[in-house]
């Protein structure tokens, strides 16, 4: 299933993995239950805290990383 949500199917694949779920209506409820998670989780816009990103620039200032 999460290979069909992330487009990640051949054509071919894609049609029997369809036919099946459509011919299963216990993987039809799993499958919509999936989808909408997967379409929720699409549509959040998340972004690190302040705190995260100095702690990660601290830790590249010590290691003597370059930002170039």
């Amino acid at each position: 299933m999460l290979r069909y949500l992330y487009s990640e199917m051949s054509s071919e694949e894609s049609a029997h993995f369809l036919l099946f779920v459509e011919n299963n209506p216990a993987m039809m409820e799993q499958y919509a239950r999936m989808k909408e998670g997967f379409d929720v989780l699409n549509n959040i816009k998340l972004s690190p805290a302040g705190s995260s990103i100095d702690h990660i620039m601290s830790y590249v200032a010590l290691k003597g990383f370059s930002m170039q």
